[in-house]
Parts: C-alpha cells; sequence; structure tokens
C-alpha cells in the first residue's frame, strides 16, 4: 500500500516501536503530558501501579494505565499490532479495508473491523470550525441499502449532503454528513455544525434548502447554465468519494464513519508524516467505545482539553 507520509516511513514507525513495550511508553508519555488527574476523583497526587506505567491515585486508589479511558481501552490483541492498524489507516492514500489489515497483521477480520471503526471515531470533526468563506452545499447520493421492512426487502437510497469552503485560489475544507431524507430537517445539521451564519452559501436550489433562508439569509440557488455544472469542486469531491467507498469498503454500512475518515484526511492532506501521531493524540483523548456504541452510532464526545500540573506524592 501506497503511503502518503514523507516523513515517517515504514521502516522509521518499526524502528520507534518494536514492540508492545515502546507502544506503551508512548501512549503513557502521551496521556500525562500535562501532568496526571485521576479519572474518579480529579486528585493530582499519585504513586506507581503495580504494573509498569500504570499510576495510582493516593486519594481513592483507583489504578489507571495509560489505555484506560481511550480509544485503546480493553483492546484485545497485542498494542503493537493496534499501532500498526493505526499506521495503515491513517496513512495509506486510498485507506485499507479490514480484510487486508487481518491478512497483514494475521488477525480476524472482525477484530481489525472493530478496531478501524474505533479509529474512525476519533477522525469525527470535533465542530469547532465554522466555515465563513464562500460555501458550496451539494447534495449527494452514494449508493444503496437493502433493507427488510415487515418481512420485505427494501431499497433505501444512501444520500449525503457536502459542503465544501472556497478560498481564493486553494482549496478549503470539506465535510459531509449522511442524511436519512432531503428534507430541511435533516439538511440542517451541516448547516448547523460547520457553516457560519454570515457566510455566502450556493446551494443546487433544492426545495429543502428553502426553510433554512431565513436563518443563513445569503444562501442563493445557482442553477445549470448550458448544462455545466454549477458546483464543481463539491461535485468532483462527491465522485472521489463514492470511487473511494466502492473500491475499497464496498457496501461501507455505517456510511457516516466512513465519510469522516475520508474528509479527515482529504482536510489533512498537508500533515503527512504528522498524520499518524495526531489519530494517536485524538484517540487518547476520546472516550472509549463499544460495540454497541458503534453500530448503533451512538454519539460519544472526546474529553475536554484542561491543562493539569504534575504533583507526585512520595
Amino acid at each position: 500500500m501506497e503511503a502518503i507520509s514523507k516523513t515517517l516511513s515504514f521502516f522509521d514507525f518499526q524502528q520507534q516501536f518494536p514492540d508492545d513495550e515502546s507502544c506503551l511508553k508512548y501512549l503513557f508519555d502521551k496521556k500525562w503530558e500535562n501532568g496526571y488527574q485521576c479519572h474518579h476523583c480529579k486528585r493530582k497526587k499519585y504513586c506507581s501501579g503495580r504494573k509498569k506505567y500504570n499510576l495510582r491515585c493516593t486519594a481513592c486508589g483507583y489504578v489507571e494505565s495509560p489505555t484506560a479511558n481511550t480509544l485503546f481501552h480493553k483492546v484485545k490483541f497485542s498494542l503493537m499490532k493496534a499501532f500498526y492498524i493505526v499506521y495503515f489507516v491513517s496513512t495509506n492514500k486510498r485507506g485499507i479495508a479490514s480484510t487486508e489489515l487481518s491478512r497483514k497483521l494475521d488477525l480476524r477480520q472482525k477484530t481489525c473491523w472493530l478496531f478501524k471503526q474505533k479509529i474512525m471515531q476519533s477522525m469525527g470533526s470535533r465542530k469547532k470550525y465554522r466555515m465563513a468563506n464562500e460555501v458550496e452545499i451539494l447534495i449527494c447520493e452514494l449508493g444503496v441499502n437493502n433493507v427488510i421492512e415487515k418481512g420485505e426487502k427494501v431499497v433505501k437510497k444512501k444520500l449525503a449532503v457536502l459542503a465544501h469552503e472556497k478560498k481564493g485560489s486553494g482549496r478549503g475544507n470539506t465535510y459531509g454528513h449522511r442524511v436519512k431524507n432531503l428534507g430541511a430537517k435533516e439538511l440542517r445539521i451541516i448547516f448547523n455544525d460547520h457553516v457560519a451564519k454570515v457566510a455566502p452559501i450556493k446551494t443546487t436550489g433544492w426545495v429543502g434548502f428553502r426553510p433554512l433562508q431565513n436563518e443563513f439569509t445569503r444562501m442563493t440557488p445557482v442553477l445549470p447554465n448550458k448544462g455545466k455544472r454549477p458546483l464543481v469542486m463539491p461535485y468532483r469531491i462527491g465522485c472521489g468519494l463514492l470511487h473511494w467507498l466502492r473500491g475499497i469498503h464496498g457496501h461501507a454500512e455505517h456510511l457516516q464513519y466512513y465519510m469522516d475518515e475520508y474528509f479527515f484526511r482529504l482536510n489533512r492532506s498537508d500533515m503527512e508524516g504528522n498524520l499518524f501521531y495526531h489519530v494517536i493524540e485524538r484517540m487518547m483523548k476520546h472516550e472509549p467505545r463499544t460495540y454497541r456504541d458503534i453500530v448503533t452510532h451512538k454519539p460519544k464526545a472526546m474529553f475536554s482539553e484542561k491543562p493539569q500540573v504534575l504533583s507526585r506524592s512520595a
């Protein structure tokens, strides 16, 4: 698989993380780089636990490992292999399927699939940035789902809405949301999450956007002119997303997670070698996810970042 990383080659990665202990030490340094704070009582005094790299709160006795309360929580296989999965997922241009990870790492496909889903959780937008420059919003269809309702097979379209920000001659950020239908209530989600109310917005003129014009007053419909597509860039991005899904992930049942991965990598294409470390950091700040959380799309937030002061008890 071709990697986009220029500063962290596969050889360098193997040299830095040759075994489980090196991975655990890296997580230890990353987790408490700003100081220790007990996850239960919030006190800042600690002592060493019985296991290496574990810390024990001297106030309540809670023992915490570097992987606890993160997306590495209770990982059932080698931590080094978990780092390999993060590396392959974060640095490969076209992504990587769980079947390929299974073959490379000698793990069960379902094990690779579940941990890959956790990585994709960390790639979800934090919804802190609002696009205020010219924004182009496009609705697109990304395949179909065959579901059983009342004993009958029903074909449902996979619909998504993309929001792309134009920044002069360069390319701005792009975000995507899966929508259940094309009504204003579903379309509003991407506006509320990613678009500033003062931003000039171009849409295709779909009727579902009309109820939003009272709130986003600078929204204007752009209709095709002589057969030419009015929103070229989001259309190209949508085509790239569709080809990526079909080429690597097939049906992509949990579509939003795959869209999060695609746009996470697209919006950070200039990070190159730092992308792996960036994903690890986000995984360390994210709450644990269970299989049920993932398949039911139960929302979980990243931990808030608060500076902590290191204080060790003798």
